[in-house]
């Protein structure tokens, strides 16, 4: 594969007020699904270190290890990566395959003082299965709906940087996807779990 990995160390990087407004309004929103869970239950939903994130995507930005202004976040849940992409002033677009997360993710847009996108369908590129070895760990093959991109006159390789939260078994599988379907200099930044994340470019 052409993927460098960069080395973030700075994860104590003051996060901006509205990145920290917006975590707290997407917390509750959030809150509020997991108190009523079993009326709409998603066992695919897991959140992720939204602070944690957070601050590497604060900190790539700012010193310039995204080299554009379009970003996308695979598998968007909630859109809360999305929205932080978002108020960091990027053009940010969130993919998501649950019709249900799509509508609940452009609610808690509306009203921010920045503008993202969620789009319905899969964020696999079309001809991503055939990077697959293995198809039963990678829960992202589930999905039977077409790429989002081609409705959006967009591809993968048109974006500056991809966020991944990969279910276990599938790191590997996503950052095939990367390496094939997107352009030189995109950088990945992909959660890995509890303190630990994993930002890697292109070349």
């Amino acid at each position: 594969m052409a993927l460098k990995q960069l080395s973030i160390r700075d994860f104590d990087l003051p996060l901006a007020p509205e990145v920290q407004e917006w975590l707290r309004f997407g917390k509750q929103r959030i809150q509020t699904y997991w108190d009523s869970f079993a009326e709409r239950p998603l066992p695919q939903y897991v959140e992720c270190d939204f602070e944690l994130v957070a601050a590497t995507l604060s900190l790539c930005h700012q010193r310039g290890f995204i080299d554009g202004s379009l970003f996308v976040e695979w598998g968007a849940g909630f859109g809360i990566v999305t929205g932080i992409a978002a108020a960091n002033g990027f053009e940010a677009v969130g993919i998501e395959a649950e019709e249900f997360l799509c509508e609940e993710a452009t609610k808690l847009f509306a009203g921010q003082p920045w503008s993202a996108e969620i789009w319905h369908g899969n964020f696999l590129p079309r001809g991503a299965r055939e990077l697959a070895i293995d198809e039963d760990p990678v829960v992202s093959l589930s999905h039977a709906i077409p790429p989002a991109y081609e409705e959006h006159d967009l591809e993968l390789e048109d974006f500056a940087c991809v966020f991944a939260y990969p279910w276990p078994g599938e790191e590997h599988f996503l950052r095939l996807v990367f390496d094939r379907f997107a352009r030189s200099g995109a950088l990945m930044i992909m959660y890995r779990g509890p303190n630990q994340i994993e930002v890697m470019r292109r070349r």
